[in-house]
């Protein structure tokens, strides 16, 4: 984020409002929206922006650097750490995360098996050819971060692929809302192998445009994903 893009006021639910600011800035983060070495707005234009107070906004600084998450320095603000700490992350999240799991969890077996079947009657070879080239470097992928990240640019692209603005931007803004499924799932080396492996069947079906297909590869992935989550957060 360059240091003249501007947040989306928070969209409370419920919890204290630090702790909402922690999990939009966190997402942001953990999805490389906010980049490594990005400074972020001061506390005044992060509370303007939010639409909170400056006292909400200090307080999850303090969070996100006691997480590893950013460091501030005295005459360079706040900028996001070099290196994100991916177990530090999850023993920071909020004890009602289960919930947060299952809603996520709801939400893309909800949306995105459909995402799915539009996309493989639209996708264009270009776009194929791109998605392959997300699954081979995810195929490689060492550590937490980058698969979680590699996962969150497949999703992305396939909504991108149904040529539907809506569900574009639907996929990239929920993101945030989805973020800790993911992370549970990408942790251990068998949990990114069967995201890629989910991955691979998906981009099949689209390869073949066969939305019944699509639409059912997507469906058993998430459902993978999602048991390996719940287990992972036991």
């Amino acid at each position: 984020m360059s240091d003249h893009t501007a947040l989306a006021p928070l969209e409370r639910r419920g919890g204290s409002v630090h702790e909402e600011i922690v999990a939009r800035l966190r997402a942001l983060i953990l999805a490389g929206v906010l980049q490594p070495g990005d400074r972020l707005a001061t506390e005044r234009e992060l509370a303007e922006q939010l639409v909170v107070s400056r006292s909400a906004v200090r307080e999850a600084l303090l969070r996100l650097q006691s997480a590893g998450l950013v460091e501030r320095r005295q005459g360079s603000g706040t900028r996001v750490s070099d290196r994100i700490p991916i177990s530090t992350v999850l023993a920071s999240l909020r004890d009602d995360d289960d919930d947060t799991l299952t809603a996520s969890t709801e939400f893309r077996t909800v949306v995105e098996p459909q995402i799915a079947r539009l996309a493989a009657a639209r996708i264009q070879p270009a776009e194929l050819d791109a998605l392959g080239a997300l699954l081979a470097e995810s195929d490689v992928a060492q550590d937490a971060e980058r698969s979680v990240k590699l996962d969150i640019a497949f999703h992305v692209a396939v909504a991108t692929a149904t040529r539907n603005r809506l569900l574009a931007s639907l996929s990239e803004l929920t993101v945030s809302w989805t973020l800790e499924a993911r992370l549970f799932s990408h942790v251990a080396e068998h949990g990114r192998r069967m995201s890629h492996d989910g991955h691979l069947r998906v981009l099949r079906a689209l390869r073949a445009g066969s939305p019944d297909a699509a639409e059912a590869a997507m469906r058993v992935h998430l459902d993978e994903i999602a048991d390996l989550a719940q287990e992972l957060s036991e």
